[in-house]
């Protein structure tokens, strides 16, 4: 069978592998689409991140064989997958902190993402495997892993009704923020370097966009939050710059949540303010199975048609391409297929 692989910095292949073998308690799905996530970029073209490395987690398949044991699937069967679960009698799963348990990192599917034949082990399928409804596009399934890491990061940094929201980049990853914040009603803020996705997030539900490059980005959050900033400011891109407006806009006792964060990033902080201000800064790491299983609700249900925000479909052959595209910001989201 064929699988993306990325031996080298930069360059991904279509390769000839193995098709995986079935063991009592795994399924094998053969793959209808994989989301291209900002991890699998930085890890392609960052020069420190160990080759080969393993690509894609944002996945749907249909079921073609069930290993002895499995029970409530079916061959045929449409399903979204994700590749980590935590081992739930762990210290980490018992205090909430799943995603840092060991075996949570350890997991993962077989070969990859980017495969035409994918192997979920029995250790993940009662967690990450969810059937996708009749109605539901598989385009949109596929945003299932990366709705419920966005659900996790609100969860840990507290929403309520009301609350002034600011998400700081609004590309693959930063749009999923904005309906799930506007579902909660809380009024959503964007910021971006370019004004089409600024235009996208209004679509979505955003009362205000903001170029980067303007330097009254913080008056208009403070003038939105009743002259006291923003209850919340996600960053979906975390830099020294974003950082810092982060702190300009944030108001006192507020959460900034570092979301997207890249190997090696570091900024300098006045811990001084943290302190007399009391801002909160909050991280959030990957998506629990409980978060799978809301994602997939949540998108079951009206006004989450993610399959919009996908700007191509292409095959696992055009695999560099694709990358390529991602990472030179000419598009912002891209689902491989066979």
């Amino acid at each position: 069978m064929k699988q993306v692989v990325c031996r080298q910095v930069g360059v991904v292949e279509l390769a000839e592998v193995a098709a995986p073998a079935v063991s009592a308690g795994d399924i094998l799905i053969k793959l209808d689409g994989c989301g291209i996530c900002g991890t699998d970029i930085m890890k392609v073209y960052d020069p420190m991140v160990p080759k080969p490395v393993q690509l894609g987690h944002e996945i749907t398949g249909t079921i073609t064989e069930l290993g002895v044991g499995v029970s409530g699937l079916a061959i045929g069967q449409r399903v979204a997958v994700a590749h980590h679960a935590p081992d739930y009698g762990s210290h980490y799963a018992r205090r909430g902190s799943e995603t840092m348990d060991p075996t949570f990192k350890n997991s993962n599917v077989d070969p990859a993402g980017f495969a035409e034949y994918i192997r979920v082990p029995a250790t993940l399928v009662p967690f990450t495997v969810f059937p996708v409804p009749d109605q539901m596009p598989s385009l949109r399934a596929a945003f299932m892993e990366p709705l419920a890491c966005c659900l996790r990061a609100l969860d840990r940094a507290g929403v309520c009704e009301g609350d002034t929201v600011l998400v700081i980049g609004t590309g693959a990853i930063g749009i999923l923020f904005v309906p799930l914040l506007v579902a909660r009603r809380a009024k959503v803020l964007a910021v971006d370097v370019r004004d089409d996705r600024l235009e996208l997030a209004r679509e979505w539900g955003a009362v205000e966009g903001f170029l980067a490059s303007d330097n009254r980005i913080a008056d208009g959050v403070r003038r939105h939050g009743g002259g006291l900033g923003a209850d919340l400011v996600i960053l979906t891109s975390t830099s020294a710059q974003s950082m810092a407006l982060a702190m300009a806009s944030v108001r006192d006792g507020g959460t900034i949540v570092p979301f997207g964060v890249k190997p090696n990033a570091q900024f300098t902080a006045d811990f001084w303010q943290h302190y007399r201000r009391e801002i909160n800064l909050v991280a959030s790491y990957s998506a629990t199975p409980s978060g799978l299983a809301r994602a997939m609700a949540i998108m079951a249900g009206h006004g989450f048609e993610l399959e919009k925000l996908v700007n191509h479909q292409m095959t696992l052959a055009q695999a560099q391409k694709a990358f390529g595209m991602l990472h030179e910001a000419k598009a912002s989201k891209i689902v491989l297929s066979p």
